[in-house]
């Protein structure tokens, strides 16, 4: 089938009609209805450029240069030192011969300072002496920053929530120094309160001093009492033995009485010795039976003054065990005494060696040249961030027109 044929049949057979172009006057009229949107969609961009970044910026702008008042910061640093030891540094060396003097950091005194100057109390204390109120009371139109304020009650804690923003304390425990940030929104007034918080905390200090040394010497005082009554117990119950027993000394009636032994003894070792010579010289004398009864009266009495000695209850003996025993017993208590009261002067020693000093290295100055607020800086920031919620805003209205265009 020639070719002409056979298109003639495929457009009789889809009836394909030929596409005629659009009149001139049409087009112009749809052309109107097709640039609406775009002029509305440049209209809407202006406005939220104003509304977003434009207003923003200059209502932080106009805050930070007009409302925001000038704080002034006070710094100034300290440290806690203690009276340093002796150190052996690993040597065979007597402790006499190595220095003792010098100073050593109070780590834990350090971080003990650090708290309280960011506590309660020592806001009381400002309150009570460097009149913290009136410092944070001005200026009135910056409502932000000033006390009271309308984010912040005018109550102890919404005072201290404020105080806490105005003061840094910090501790460096590597170099034991202790760092003090003070703001006001008046040099004299940041100044004022950094010298008031230095003098609470070396007021803190010298507590924690004084505490320490009423502890170790009260409790060597008390162990001091109670030596000293144990001693006077023990005279008391001496005294008492001698009043009952009327005996000065036990041990010097027990030396009396070997004497007396002794003594005896040796009497009868003489009239043993006499009568053996009588009664080989002459065996029928009468003087035989006197030395005989001489003899047995000095072994009688032998025999009591060693009963005295170890006979029975009422023997020296006895008494001698207790009299020795009272005697150690007020010897231990008189020593303890002693070492009593020994300990508490070496408690006291201890205890000024241990006190510890707060030493300032930068005294608290009064600054000429106002730290905060950054107003460059949070200009900068604010247009940053307006400029990126435009952005951002763009990206989604665009988005959005594109879903809704048929």
């Amino acid at each position: 089938m020639p070719a002409n044929a056979q298109l003639a049949t495929y457009a009789r057979l889809l009836r394909l009609s030929p596409v005629q172009e659009a009149p001139a006057q049409v087009r112009e009229a749809q052309a109107p209805a097709t640039s609406l949107p775009k002029r509305r969609w440049r209209v809407r961009g202006i406005g939220s450029l104003l509304a977003l970044v434009v207003l923003p910026v200059c209502l932080a702008a106009g805050y930070f240069w007009i409302l925001a008042a000038d704080r002034y910061e006070s710094e100034t640093s300290f440290v806690l030192r203690a009276p340093g030891r002796s150190l052996s540094l690993g040597l065979n060396v007597p402790s006499s011969f190595l220095p003792t003097g010098g100073v050593a950091r109070a780590v834990d005194d350090g971080f003990i300072v650090r708290d309280y100057l960011e506590s309660r109390d020592a806001m009381q204390w400002l309150e009570r002496n460097a009149d913290l109120r009136g410092a944070y009371d001005k200026p009135r139109w910056d409502l932000v920053w000033r006390f009271p304020n309308p984010f912040e009650s005018n109550t102890e804690e919404g005072l201290f929530k404020h105080y806490q923003r105005m003061v840094t304390a910090s501790f460096n425990s590597a170099t034991g120094v202790n760092m003090l940030k003070v703001e006001a929104f008046a040099p004299q007034d940041a100044q004022r309160l950094a010298e008031s918080l230095l003098d609470a905390a070396e007021m803190l200090v010298n507590r924690l001093n004084r505490r320490s040394r009423e502890d170790a010497v009260s409790l060597a005082n008390a162990e001091v009492d109670r030596m000293r009554e144990r001693t006077l117990a023990a005279q008391a119950a001496l005294t008492g033995f001698r009043e009952r027993e009327r005996l000065i000394d036990p041990s010097q009636s027990t030396l009396a009485v070997l004497q007396t032994i002794a003594r005896l003894s040796l009497d009868a070792a003489q009239t043993n010795v006499q009568l053996n010579e009588l009664t080989q010289a002459s065996a029928s004398s009468p003087q035989i039976a006197q030395l005989r009864n001489k003899q047995a009266a000095i072994e009688a009495q032998i025999v009591l003054e060693r009963q005295r000695l170890a006979g029975d209850a009422q023997a020296i003996a006895p008494r001698i065990a207790e009299y020795e025993r009272l005697m150690l017993e007020r010897e231990f208590a008189g020593k303890a005494l002693m070492a009593a009261m020994t300990a508490v002067e070496t408690a006291r020693v201890e205890a000024l060696r241990q006190h510890i000093y707060l030493e300032r290295v930068a005294a608290p100055g009064r600054p000429d040249y106002p730290a905060y607020p950054w107003r460059v800086i949070w200009c900068l920031v604010a247009v940053a961030v307006a400029y990126m919620t435009w952005r951002l805003w763009r990206i989604v209205a665009t988005d959005a027109l594109r879903h809704n265009d048929p």
